[in-house]
């Protein structure tokens, strides 16, 4: 008798593709005002390196401001003076830009604020401190759709982005398979106000447009 081969492991193994396609990188918490997408994504390395080089590089500023008044004192008066007030405004604001930078985070979430009817786009540190990036009313959005434009190998993914006003400028949502972004899509949609658009006029996505 010949034996039969064994298809549980090719059916496992397809129905974890298919769970890893339609794996969701973000998460919607809700709150008395509204509710917010955070990106569950972890950060790229190359961002947090350059976070910490521009720390590096503030504290080496800092420094170098206190540096230049603990000199002796006879370096502290008539034209050195002006030298040295130029010199720290230089190098503070460098230190200020630098270390602003490498604390504001790289978290990004969408704050969607039903009761003032705007949308936040917020960058979120490790302490929760967070830094607002831009600030759209719900009247500047001119549509909602999935971009599925990223998409590669054949799966199911794309990216959720709103669409100010009737420009080529989007600001991305959420990251993730179809079927998890669509119910966010329609939501975003009702919330906003925007009417479904007919699939077939989209190009690289599902799309709405603004009543």
């Amino acid at each position: 008798m010949t034996a039969l081969p064994e298809m549980t492991g090719f059916t496992r193994a397809g129905a974890a593709s298919s769970v890893r396609a339609e794996t969701n990188l973000f998460e919607v918490d809700e709150t008395y005002w509204g509710y917010i997408v955070r990106s569950s994504e972890q950060t790229p390395v190359h961002v947090v390196l350059i976070q910490g080089i521009a720390w590096m590089i503030g504290i080496a500023f800092v420094v170098a401001t206190l540096g230049l008044w603990v000199l002796p004192s006879t370096v502290t008066h008539g034209p050195a003076l002006g030298l040295k007030l130029g010199a720290t405004v230089v190098t503070s604001s460098i230190a200020a830009l630098t270390l602003w930078y490498a604390s504001r985070g790289t978290q990004s979430e969408i704050q969607i604020d039903t009761r003032l009817g705007e949308v936040r786009e917020v960058i979120r540190n490790k302490a929760g401190k967070a830094s607002l990036v831009g600030r759209y009313g719900f009247d500047a959005i001119g549509g909602v759709f999935i971009d599925r434009s990223g998409a590669s190998n054949g799966l199911s993914k794309g990216n959720l982005v709103l669409r100010y006003r009737n420009t080529a400028q989007t600001l991305h949502v959420a990251s993730g398979g179809l079927m998890g972004l669509a119910p966010l899509r329609d939501r975003l949609g009702r919330d906003l106000m925007i009417m479904p658009k007919n699939p077939q006029g989209a190009s690289g996505g599902e799309a709405g447009q603004a009543a």
